[in-house]
């Protein structure tokens, strides 16, 4: 493993289907973004579980990857509910973060991005 590999996290995007810490699944996405045939998930996505509760997902990649002006979701994305996604059904695909270089709106819930433009980007990337 080199040095650089050592001081780096790679965070999986969520997908449909992406499992949670308490078995919920993520059940409803609105992108039409996919990766390997499989829709990607972002925050305002919902989970469902198996008792028909469901929950929102309320973080993700931040200004690191958006579509439509919402974070994609992670492997790592908190919930309304106080769940957390846990795994998904994609290994391939997310973003990298390096130490020591933050990424706006990581994983933070309170988090709006600038206005479309503003960070000379188009409005649907990942």
């Amino acid at each position: 493993m080199s040095e650089q590999q050592k001081n780096e996290t790679t965070y999986l995007f969520a997908t449909i289907g992406s499992l949670t810490g308490r078995c919920g699944r993520i059940s409803q996405v609105t992108t039409k973004a996919e990766y390997d045939g499989k829709a990607l998930a972002r925050v305002g996505d919902t989970v469902t579980y198996d008792d028909g509760s469901k929950a929102t997902i309320l973080d993700g990649a931040g200004s690191a990857a958006m579509w439509e002006d919402k974070p994609l979701a992670l492997v790592g994305s908190r919930l309304s509910n106080g769940d957390t996604i846990t795994a998904t059904l994609r290994d391939g695909w997310g973003i990298t973060v390096r130490d020591g270089e933050p990424i706006p709106g990581l994983f933070d819930a309170n988090w709006t991005p600038p206005p479309a433009g503003a960070m000379g980007e188009g409005d649907t990337h990942a």
